[in-house]
């Protein structure tokens, strides 16, 4: 039983004052004032109360003063919340995670509250269970956690904070909540804190970690439980239903740029068989459709060709009722058509000058080729500052400041950051990133090189091409912008023979691959097939070309404006919510666009999980909380009523 009040001193006195004025008022007599009258017989019991020459009476038996003690006693009885908790399995100190990601979302726990909304509510109901000397704290993870309530024995700062929570489209990853929990918990913490109210924990002592969610995340095993108590307070069924689509892109002929292709892939994460119309508009217009039925766990592609002039959005939608709305609708769209701008600065390579100047790689960028003297002269810095170029190639040379622009380095490196080893013969290729980009559908283990050096590049640099010695080829960023070195020449300068193959890449086929490569993913011709795509909570950097602000125009209403720090680059981190976002930095050039979607498979598997792995421990799920209170004081509150009732018509009945 739960009886302590959060009342102070002053409110304490108040309470108490009541029944005593109450019997005070029995003690008081009344004086009349003495009037002559002509006869006393109809005035008996007027004329006992004559006889009264003082304030006070001795206190007499009286229903009517019993009935009113009682009701202020049940009153105050009731003020102090008594209440019984059905379980005492609890800590004393809770932890509440609460899954924020998008299967959240899910409404497969009631038509009316999704999976969020209802792990609110059980939140609620353990806030409401607490005893005045328990201590809780709140947070909220996705691919991040927010901590909105350090540790407090406050319910009415638990409940507000229960209210500001906020579900998301971000995907689920509960790591860092459990490091949060686990700093905010730590015996040695010590800290500032609003009031007396919100506390650290001062002793090593249990704490019971409260996880509402699906169990949608990965096993964390880099994480020591210590006193923490893991409970999973599973949230959703184990059959929902559920169609997704998990991938939609676009593509530009290049030979005919007016015909679209648009690629989307469909599954059926649910339980049970379904059938639904995936269903292609261009702004708004309908495109075209497509009847579609799948088997539990099967998926489909979908392919349409569009015949388009402009660019403009794409959106595909499935027409089903399921329980996870946000994947069933996705986003892309046809960028403007534009050529490249490419500057190579070389004293000769005719395979690059080949590659660049014929076949699809023509269509898709303006070449021009310069000297290395050009780097000395007085048109190049100006040229380098404005940004002018997508691309900028250096064979054999390199400039003593770095470009506003993506560059290629060939057998030289950049003037700052970058380093390489002394040059080895008989280069073995051993390992090829053959995911990323720039080094797809590439094969290269047959390639003969003459002469390499190893690369040492900045730190966070990826390695795209290993020898046995060390990469030979490596991306990294710079303020914005990406720099690719390869580690040995295509031809190389010999005083004896003249110019020299190093390497018998030029009469392979994947040489003219790996220029189209280059155009696409590092000059930026892809963006005139498909719009950038992001998923929820990813950090979009944006080109500045100016110091002035860029507008950013979303979904829902969403518009922010952004002044960039530097003329370069600008970090855009509101990526929330799924849908188009257009940029406007104020120039007269179109505008940019670019796509957030789910496409996120865990997240559209929304069958909740029967048990989580933490710490190299499984817990199993329960449906709710084992401890709960049941409170008595809305009982009292009603035999107060009937008291009151009662003595008013005993009162009334008395007169009458």
């Amino acid at each position: 039983m739960s009886l302590l009040p959060s009342l102070v001193a002053w409110q304490w006195a108040v309470l108490a004052a009541v029944p005593v004025g109450i019997v005070l008022l029995y003690f008081l007599k009344l004086r009349r004032q003495s009037v002559r009258v002509p006869s006393t017989f109809l005035w008996a019991k007027t004329i006992e109360d004559l006889h009264v020459n003082s304030l006070l009476q001795r206190l007499r038996r009286n229903l009517l003063l019993f009935l009113q003690l009682l009701a202020v006693a049940l009153a105050a009885l009731a003020l102090l919340r008594p209440g019984l908790r059905d379980q005492t399995a609890s800590s004393g100190r809770q932890i509440f995670l609460l899954d924020a990601s998008a299967s959240m979302q899910a409404t497969d726990v009631s038509p009316d509250a999704n999976r969020f909304e209802q792990a609110r509510r059980l939140i609620g109901e353990s806030i409401d269970a607490m005893s005045d000397n328990d201590m809780a704290m709140l947070i909220t993870f996705s691919d991040r956690a927010d901590v909105l309530q350090s540790f407090t024995a406050d319910r009415r700062r638990l409940r507000e904070a229960l209210q500001r929570a906020e579900v998301t489209s971000r995907p689920t990853d509960i790591a860092e909540a459990l490091r949060a929990a686990d700093g905010l918990a730590n015996p040695n913490r010590t800290g500032q804190f609003e009031d007396a109210n919100d506390l650290a924990a001062a002793d090593p002592l249990p704490a019971d970690l409260l996880v509402y969610s699906d169990g949608g995340f990965g096993a964390v095993q880099d994480f020591e439980l210590g006193n923490l108590r893991p409970n999973y307070i599973r949230v959703g069924s184990e059959s929902p239903n559920n169609l997704a689509i998990l991938a939609f892109a676009v593509e530009r002929n290049p030979e005919s740029p007016a015909e679209v292709q648009a690629f989307a892939t469909v599954a059926n994460l649910g339980s049970v068989a379904a059938e639904t119309t995936a269903t292609l508009s261009l702004a708004d217009e309908f495109l075209d459709a497509e009847r579609l039925s799948l088997a539990p766990g099967e998926e489909t592609g979908l392919t349409f060709v569009l015949e388009v002039d402009q660019a403009d959005r794409l959106e595909l939608r499935l027409d089903a009722d399921d329980d996870l709305a946000i994947d069933n609708v996705a986003h892309s769209g046809i960028a403007p058509s534009r050529l490249v701008q490419v500057l190579v600065v070389t004293p000769g390579n005719p395979p690059l000058d080949l590659a660049l100047t014929t076949g699809p790689a023509s269509g898709m960028c303006e070449v021009e080729f310069v000297t290395p003297d050009y780097l000395s002269g007085e048109a190049y810095p100006g040229r380098a500052a404005a940004g002018r170029d997508d691309l900028i190639i250096f064979d054999r040379c390199a400039p003593t400041e770095m470009p506003l622009t993506n560059t290629f380095f060939i057998g030289s490196i950049p003037p700052s950051e970058w380093q390489r080893g002394d040059p080895t013969t008989r280069v073995l290729l051993v390992d090829i990133d053959r995911g990323h980009p720039i080094m797809r559908f590439l094969e290269l283990f047959s390639l003969l090189i003459a002469e390499g050096r190893v690369l040492k590049p900045p730190t966070g640099a990826l390695d795209l091409l290993v020898s046995e010695a060390g990469p030979l080829l490596s991306l990294a960023s710079r303020d914005g912008y990406q720099d690719l070195v390869l580690g040995f020449e295509i031809i190389s300068d010999n005083d004896e023979e003249g110019a020299t193959f190093n390497t018998d890449w030029h009469v392979q086929r994947s040489w003219p691959v790996f220029v189209l490569n280059l155009l696409r993913h590092l000059a930026g011709a892809a963006q005139g097939s498909s719009l950038a795509t992001y998923r929820p909570g990813e950090s979009v950097t944006l080109r500045a070309d100016q110091r002035r602000p860029i507008e950013i125009d979303g979904p829902d209403g969403f518009n922010q404006t952004l002044t960039p720090s530097l003329a370069t680059t600008v970090t855009f981190s509101q990526t929330d919510h799924a849908g188009f976002y257009e940029v406007d930095d104020g120039t007269q050039r179109p505008q940019d666009r670019f796509a957030v979607n789910l496409f996120d498979r865990r997240e559209s598997d929304i069958a909740a999980a029967e048990s989580v792995s933490v710490s190299f421990d499984s817990v199993e799920a329960v449906s709710s909380t084992e401890y709960r209170r049941n409170e008595y004081w809305r009982l009292l509150l009603v035999c107060v009523l009937g008291v009151i009732t009662l003595e008013w018509w005993l009162y009334t009945r008395r007169l009458g």
